[in-house]
């Protein structure tokens, strides 16, 4: 399962760094393309920072077929505060942020690999997911806000997908 989830991220991050290598943040002293797994983070750095791409992972199921297949629900949270200093442009920005996900996550599918090991190995098999289904976007509530040391002009977004792979063959 960890593969998959490398894999995918790591295809998203190519693809943002390729779109909009503008799109960074700096993580550790590490200026990188602006997509992160929270759950690979270090805890000091679990505030999120705006105009950044944050993927969370939620429940997972196996589909049974001739072949089992893996669904895992992935959420993307992102917001924007504006590129203005006056934030009357974060709407634009939340909307930019909008088309660089759904244009990463475009073509749906990567390959599968093993991103232990440098260079990464690859698995013979894919990783493929569902377009992102963009949620509203309200602006931040006060203990978001107070949580996160952020402005009242915030606009965040949270996208759902679904990121799937077949069960590796077990050979008889």
């Amino acid at each position: 399962m960890q593969a998959a989830k490398d894999s995918f991220y790591m295809a998203l991050r190519e693809r943002l760094a390729a779109l909009n290598p503008a799109r960074t943040i700096v993580v550790d002293g590490e200026t990188r393309p602006a997509i992160v797994v929270r759950e690979n983070t270090e805890p000091h750095f679990a505030a999120a920072q705006p105009e950044a791409f944050y993927l969370d992972w939620g429940a997972v199921q196996v589909v049974e077929g001739t072949r089992p297949i893996i669904g895992m629900e992935c959420e993307v949270w992102y917001a924007s505060e504006g590129a203005s200093q006056t934030g009357v442009d974060r709407g634009r920005t939340l909307a930019e942020m909008d088309d660089e996900l759904v244009r990463i996550c475009a073509p749906p599918c990567t390959e599968m690999r093993d991103y232990r090991q440098s260079p990464s190995l690859d698995l013979g098999s894919g990783v493929f997911w569902t377009m992102p289904v963009l949620g509203s976007a309200p602006g931040l509530g006060p203990i978001q806000k107070q949580a996160r040391g952020a402005s009242d002009g915030v606009l965040e977004r949270r996208a759902q997908m679904r990121v799937c792979f077949f069960l590796p063959e077990v050979p008889a």
